[in-house]
């Protein structure tokens, strides 16, 4: 693998991880809604719906994008509970963290879900 790639694959390690913990410190996420989630194409085919870890990053992607949906809160209880197995059912991919430049990172919905738990529980237990 080259230096490049693995630069990338860093960057994108980085960018999960700070999703997951600014995710669990302010027990949320923020998407794009406008009478339903955006959903976008991936590269392969499927489709993702994106999620940010501030309003900021949202408003920002969403600037570039230019969806005309509006960022917008979703708690961690809302995520876990109802929106990642709706994605699921309907196999739609959690998108995390897109930005201009790279798409989106897609853990998969039990693995972003079993991250964001495993998060929490540390972030309780200290």
């Amino acid at each position: 693998m080259s230096i490049a790639g693995s630069d990338n694959i860093n960057a994108r390690e980085g960018r999960y991880r700070y999703f997951i913990e600014s995710v669990i410190a302010w027990e949320g996420v923020w998407g794009l809604y406008d009478k339903g989630w955006l959903l976008c194409p991936g590269n392969d085919g499927t489709r993702y719906c994106p999620f940010f870890a501030s309003h900021d990053h949202a408003d920002a992607w969403n600037e570039i994008a230019q969806t005309g949906y509006v960022p917008t809160a979703i708690t961690l209880v809302e995520l876990t509970e109802n929106l990642l197995p709706d994605l699921a059912r309907n196999r739609i991919e959690p998108g995390i963290s897109p930005t201009g430049d790279d798409g989106p990172i897609l853990p998969g919905h039990l693995a972003l879900h079993d991250d964001l738990m495993a998060a929490l529980k540390k972030s309780i237990t200290g």
